[in-house]
C-alpha cells in the first residue's frame, strides 16, 4: 500500500494518513513524500503514527522532504531517495506572540519538541553533537550526502536506471533554488501558538521515544515486542522508573545455574560490536581488581562485574550473542562460551594486562640509563656512528672552502627471542580460579623484565670488547679509572673530568658530557644515597665546605645483579638523551612482551605463548665511566 505525502504538511495530511494506516491493517506500506514541511505539531503525530506501524513502513523521498517532512521520513525502516530529491533538517521553529510567560511556555514546548526530534534523526548514527549541528540552522542534504550521513539508506532507481553510489561530497543550493524554497517556506502555513494539547502529545511522545531507547538492549529477547507496547500503553511508565519493570519481567523464569540463581539475561547490554569489546574491557578490570591487582581508572562499569564468577561473565557473552543458557550447568556455560570469540578474547585480555602490568611495574633500574630502539628484523644490526661535524674554518677574502670529513664507527648487536608457554584448563576456569590467568601470566611478566635487567647488567660488568678491538672499559677509551678508588667527591670529580675530556670520533672536539646517572651495587647504596643528598662535603678532610651541586644532581641507580661481579666497583653513565651507550633493542611492531593464543584440541587447555623479541649492545664508550672501587 502507498501512502503519498505532499505538498504542506497541516492536520488534514494527518487525517488522511492515520485513514490510510488503519486501512493497511498489518500490510506493510510505503510512504512517498514531496513535502517542503509544515505544521509541526501535525507532522510529528504522523512520524509516530508510522513508526507504530507492526508491519512496518519504508519511505520513497521523490522530492523533496524539508524540515518536518524530514522528521516524517525518519519513521522508515527503510530510506531511499531519488537521485534528485533533497532532504533539509532544521531545529522546529513557529511564528507567535503573547505575553513573557506564554513566551517561555512556547520555548519550552519547542525544547521539548527539539529532544524528540534528536531521537528521531538518532536512528543515523550520527554522534548527539552531529544531530545538534544540524539543528543549529538549516542543513541540506543532496541524495548521496543523506545516505552518507544516515539519513537515508539506499538510491531510488527505477528498472532501466543504473544504481547511484553513495559518496560524500560538497553540496550548496543554488542561490535561485533557495529563494523559491524560503518564499515558499513563508507562504506556508505555520502554527502561531502551540496549544496544550500539542505540549502533552509533544511529552508523550518524548516518554514513548525514552522507553524505546531503555528497551534496546532488550529487544531481541522472547515476547520484548508485546512488553514494550504494555510499557507504551502505560502513562505511568517513565523513563526514570521503566528500568525495575523491565528486570522484573526479565526475571519471571530465572533459573539455578552453577548453584546460583541467575537468570540467562540478568545482565543484559547493546549488541553491537562496540558494547561487547567495552563489556570485555569492563570484565577485564574486574577480574583484576577480584584477583587483587591495583588497577588505576578502572572501567566505571568493572565494580558492578566484580562478584561474578568466570562462568557469570560467559554467560553474559553468551546472552549478548543471543544464545540461551537456560537449562545450563557452569561448565556446559563455560564449554558454550569458548566456542565462540568473545569468552577467549576476555581471557586473552586478562592474561595480557596481567603479563604487561607487571611487566611495567617490575623493577627496571637498566631501563633509566640505557637507550631503546626498534629493529625490523632478527638479523645482526650494525649502528653507524657519524661523528659530529668538523670544526668551521676561517675564509678569507676571495678564499677557498676547504673539505671537512666525518669519521664513523661501528657496533653490532641482534635481536632475539625469548618466550613460555602459559596454559589455564577447563577446570580452573569451572572453578573460578583466578591464579591460571592473573598470578601466573604476571610472574611471566615480571620474568621478562629481569631477563632484560640481566642482558643490559651482563654488557656493563662483561666489559665486551667493542669494534675497535678493546674492550668496553679501557684506558685507552679513557673510561677506567687508572686507580682503583672508593666511592667519594675526589673520584667522583675525577670521573667527572675524565667524561668531560672524551673526544668526538673524529678526535677534533669534545663532547663534554656531564655525567647524570652514579650507578653502583647494593652494598654501596646507603653510602651513594648519603653522598649524594649531603649538603656538606662527607669526608672529614674538608669540614663545612659544600657538597658540589652536581653531585647532588645525580642520579642514582642500584642492583643486586653489580654485587655478583664486584661490591666495589662503581659507575657513571650519560643521559641516552645525550649518548647512546648500551642499546636496548626490540623487534618493531611488535608488544612487550607478546602474547600468541592457541586452544589445544585433543586436551581441554586454553595455552598462550609469551614472547619477548628483544637484545642488547654496545655502541659507544664514551658516556660510560668506570672505577673498580676499593
Amino acid at each position: 500500500m502507498h501512502i503519498p505525502i505532499e505538498g504542506d504538511i497541516t492536520e488534514h495530511t494527518t487525517a488522511a494518513v492515520l485513514d490510510a494506516l488503519a486501512a493497511s491493517g498489518d500490510a506493510p506500506v510505503v510512504v512517498r513524500i514531496n513535502s517542503q514541511g509544515g505544521v509541526v505539531q501535525a507532522g510529528v503525530t504522523i512520524y509516530e503514527a508510522l513508526k507504530a506501524h507492526r508491519a512496518g513502513v519504508t519511505v520513497e523521498i521523490v522530492g523533496w522532504a524539508l524540515s518536518v517532512a524530514s522528521l516524517i521520513a525518519m519513521a522508515g525502516k527503510t530510506i531511499r531517495m531519488a537521485g534528485t530529491s533533497l532532504i533539509m533538517v532544521h531545529a522546529p521553529w513557529v511564528k507567535t506572540s503573547g505575553n513573557a510567560s506564554q513566551l517561555r511556555q512556547t520555548a519550552e514546548t519547542l525544547e521539548a519538541v527539539g529532544r524528540s526530534m534528536r531521537a528521531a534523526y538518532a536512528r543515523t548514527g550520527q554522534t548527539p553533537k552531529a544531530i545538534e549541528r544540524w539543528l543549529s540552522g538549516e542543513h541540506w542534504f543532496t541524495a548521496e550526502e543523506a545516505i552518507a550521513a544516515g539519513l537515508a539508506d539506499e538510491i531510488l532507481h527505477d528498472a532501466h536506471a543504473e544504481p547511484v553510489n553513495a559518496m560524500a561530497c560538497a553540496f550548496a543550493i543554488p542561490s535561485h533554488i533557495q529563494e523559491h524554497i524560503m518564499s515558499t517556506k513563508t507562504q506556508n502555513p505555520t502554527p502561531t501558538t502551540i496549544d496544550p494539547q500539542a505540549a502533552a502529545r509533544f511529552a508523550e511522545l518524548e516518554r514513548r521515544e525514552a522507553i524505546r531507547e531503555n528497551f534496546k538492549p532488550f529487544a531481541r529477547h522472547e515476547g520484548a515486542a508485546s512488553f514494550l507496547d504494555t510499557l507504551l500503553a502505560d502513562n505511568t511508565v517513565t523513563a526514570e522508573n521503566v528500568g525495575p519493570r523491565i528486570l522484573t519481567w526479565m526475571a519471571r523464569d530465572a533459573t539455578s545455574v552453577a548453584g546460583r540463581g541467575i537468570h540467562p539475561h540478568a545482565l543484559s547490554y547493546d549488541l553491537s560490536e562496540q558494547s561487547r569489546l567495552d563489556f570485555v574491557a569492563a570484565a577485564t578490570d574486574a577480574i583484576l581488581m577480584r584477583a587483587g591487582q591495583r588497577i588505576e581508572n578502572p572501567h566505571p562499569a568493572a565494580r558492578d562485574l566484580r562478584g561474578k564468577t568466570i562462568a557469570a561473565l560467559a554467560e553474559n557473552l553468551l546472552s549478548m550473542d543471543g544464545v540461551s543458557t537456560s537449562g545450563m550447568s557452569g561448565p556446559q556455560v563455560i564449554q558454550a562460551a569458548m566456542g565462540r570469540d568473545d569468552l577467549p578474547l576476555l581471557l586473552q585480555s586478562v592474561t595480557a594486562r596481567s603479563l604487561r602490568e607487571a611487566y611495567e611495574t617490575a623493577p627496571s633500574s637498566h631501563s633509566i640509563w640505557t637507550a631503546e630502539r626498534e629493529v625490523a628484523d632478527f638479523r645482526p644490526q650494525t649502528l653507524v656512528q657519524m661523528s659530529e661535524a668538523p670544526d668551521l674554518e676561517k675564509v678569507g677574502e676571495h678564499g677557498e672552502y676547504t673539505s671537512g670529513y666525518f669519521a664513523e664507527a661501528a657496533e653490532t648487536f641482534a635481536v632475539e627471542t625469548f618466550g613460555r608457554i602459559i596454559s589455564v584448563t577447563r577446570q580452573a576456569l569451572v572453578n573460578d580460579d583466578l591464579g591460571g590467568f592473573t598470578r601466573v601470566p604476571a610472574a611471566f611478566g615480571a620474568a621478562a623484565r629481569r631477563l632484560e635487567a640481566d642482558h643490559v647488567y651482563a654488557k656493563l660488568t662483561g666489559n665486551p670488547v667493542m669494534a675497535d678491538g678493546k674492550e668496553l672499559f679501557h684506558a685507552d677509551h679513557g673510561n677506567l679509572a687508572a686507580t682503583p678508588s672508593a666511592l667519594g667527591v675526589e673520584s667522583l670529580a675525577e670521573a667527572r673530568a675524565a667524561m668531560r675530556g672524551q673526544r668526538t670520533l673524529n678526535g677534533l672536539g669534545f663532547l663534554d658530557m656531564a655525567p647524570r646517572y652514579l650507578i653502583v651495587p647494593t652494598v654501596l647504596e646507603t653510602e651513594a644515597e648519603s653522598l649524594l643528598a649531603s649538603l656538606a662535603r662527607p669526608d672529614g678532610a674538608h669540614s663545612g665546605v659544600a657538597n658540589p651541586g652536581w653531585i647532588r644532581n645525580l642520579e642514582l641507580v642500584s642492583d643486586p645483579r653489580l654485587d655478583d661481579n664486584s661490591e666495589t666497583a662503581w659507575y657513571l653513565a650519560a643521559s641516552p638523551s645525550q649518548i647512546e651507550t648500551i642499546l636496548r633493542a626490540y623487534l618493531a611492531g611488535t608488544q612487550r612482551p607478546d602474547l600468541i593464543e592457541s586452544e589445544e584440541f585433543i586436551r581441554d587447555v586454553f595455552s598462550w605463548k609469551s614472547r619477548l623479541d628483544f637484545g642488547t649492545g654496545v655502541i659507544d664508550y664514551r658516556g660510560l665511566y668506570k672505577n673498580a672501587g676499593a
